[in-house]
């Protein structure tokens, strides 16, 4: 049995069937979406029980698969084809322990080059079915750009950076992972940096006294998060486009850390935040 919950507790599921492997999806629109990677433990439809329903919207990403997030708080819950045939669940949305692990990394060539090919499973160029990926197709490589460029999954949302971009920084707090259906990661920018079209379909949930978590109101993709009282807001990765000329400069909440994968090695790590030793931009 398999259950969760979004971030705000809305939305729960129970998963009673037989569940595939889990995999990681690199692809472009998994990366704007959850503004990170996409990790799915697939499943079949008719052995769900949901509560809240009334809160699940889904977006019809492409002509097959549609995506379901909490329209609350925007938390990335679902993947399923219209024949009805699979309903994918995201495993960062999973009650821990989830007894789960990583077995594949799939659409690695179209992965971020802000960070290395993954090692805690074998990686594909494609789906699990095509060749092995042997060399990085997107190294890391620190490269300044005067503008980055990104927008949500719809196209909704777009934003322009101007000027210098905090290196990312990967976060595997509990928080994280239920918003974005796996860890985050997040680069850093000031509001005035920033250029905003479609600013009014951005939706804000309040997700703690200290925060809160903006996402596109019409695709549900992720894309900040805003610490009050600062002077700049957290910037998801995944909805920047590539190449971004950024880098992995550190794990932070690894204490915290889904069951499920492994984090990299050669990157620094803090067990918490990064309060005493801050990346700075």
């Amino acid at each position: 049995m398999l259950q969760g919950q979004c971030l705000c507790g809305a939305i729960r599921y129970r998963y009673g069937g037989d569940h595939t492997a889990l995999t990681v999806c690199h692809c472009g629109m998994c990366r704007r979406w959850h503004g990170s990677l996409g990790a799915y433990v697939g499943g079949k439809p008719a052995d769900y029980r949901l509560e809240g329903g009334q809160h699940l919207p889904w977006y019809a990403a492409s002509a097959d698969p549609e995506r379901g997030f909490c329209g609350q708080c925007g938390s990335k819950l679902f993947w399923r084809s219209n024949d009805g045939s699979a309903m994918d669940i995201a495993a960062g949305s999973v009650d821990r322990p989830t007894g789960l692990k990583t077995t594949a990394h799939i659409w690695v060539r179209d992965k971020g080059d802000y960070y290395g090919l993954p090692e805690d499973g074998p990686c594909f160029v494609e789906s699990a079915g095509n060749a092995r990926q042997q060399t990085d197709p997107a190294p890391p490589s620190s490269r300044e750009r005067p503008q980055h460029p990104g927008r949500c999954l719809c196209g909704g949302v777009e934003l322009a950076v101007r000027g210098k971009m905090r290196d990312v920084v990967w976060c595997h707090c509990g928080q994280c992972l239920r918003w974005h259906g796996h860890f985050g990661g997040y680069t850093a920018s000031t509001w005035q940096n920033i250029a905003l079209r479609g600013e009014d379909k951005i939706a804000w949930y309040k997700s703690s006294d200290q925060a809160r978590r903006g996402f596109c109101r019409d695709c549900g993709s992720s894309l900040f998060w805003e610490a009050f009282g600062r002077g700049y807001v957290s910037i998801a990765a995944g909805v920047l486009d590539l190449p971004t000329g950024l880098v992995t400069a550190r794990h932070i909440f690894v204490e915290s850390k889904g069951d499920y994968y492994e984090v990299g090695k050669g990157i620094a790590q803090s067990p918490g935040s990064m309060a005493a030793n801050p990346v700075t931009f």
